[in-house]
Order: C-alpha cells, then structure tokens, then sequence
C-alpha cells in the first residue's frame, strides 16, 4: 500500500505481516513494478527474540517471478550489485540509500546465516521514492 507525504511515496514491501527468517534460511519477498524517474530509500527492521544474522539483497528482472515468494531465474541479484545490507546484527530500524538498475520487478531476498535465531521476523521493510525533477 502506498503512502503519500508530498512528493515522497512509502510502500510498505510486508504489508504489515512480519516476514519469518527462521535460522539459516533464504525467503523472498514477493515482487512488485519498480517505479521509474524516482530516487530511492529503504527502512527495515528486523525482530528477534535472540541474535539477528541477516543480509538484504535486492533482486530484480523484466519478468515477475513464477512462483512468487520463492527462488526464480527470472529475478537475479544485478551484475555488480551487493548485499544492500549486510551482515545486519540488530533488531534497530535502518535507513539506506541503494539505486536498483533498470528493470521491471523488484524484490528482496533475505539471507539469515550462522547464529540467526529461528524466531527471527523481518518486521518492517518499506520502499520510500521521491520523483526526480
């Protein structure tokens, strides 16, 4: 669902459903249309009843993932691109900044590794944009 403050739109990725990263597991979001002509910005934040191991990648394809939710060759982490967050150890919210390549869809793969907890949750994940002049 999209926000609107002024020029800004938030699109809340989970639509407030926390997302389960149980331990040492890959889960995707489902994709949605990327926005064209828009600077980005990205908020999450990640609950946990014991330790947060976790990296945020952004996928991204001219073709939605079948199925969605799941691995698909249709979405693929860009040439050259890294982890838009790695090796996040925290249940704190973060704000970054990350440019995607141009494409259709969008996604996010969310890695837990090592000591992640099985109880932990992607809480928040919201895409912010702002249209360029």
């Amino acid at each position: 669902m999209a926000k609107t403050n002024g020029a800004v739109q938030n699109f809340d990725i989970l639509g407030g459903v926390a997302l389960a990263v149980a331990g040492v597991t890959t889960v995707w979001t489902e994709s949605f249309l990327c926005p064209k002509d828009v600077t980005f910005g990205f908020e999450f934040k990640f609950a946990s009843p014991g330790v947060v191991a976790c990296d945020i990648f952004m996928e991204q394809g001219n073709t939605a993932p079948v199925p969605e939710s799941a691995i698909s060759t249709d979405m693929v982490v860009p040439d050259g691109k890294v982890a838009m967050a790695a090796d996040v150890a925290d249940a704190l919210k973060h704000v970054i900044a990350y440019a995607p390549v141009v494409t259709n869809f969008l996604r996010f793969k969310i890695v837990g590794k090592g000591a992640n907890n099985a109880g932990t949750t992607l809480a928040s994940l919201i895409v912010n944009t702002i249209v360029n002049a």
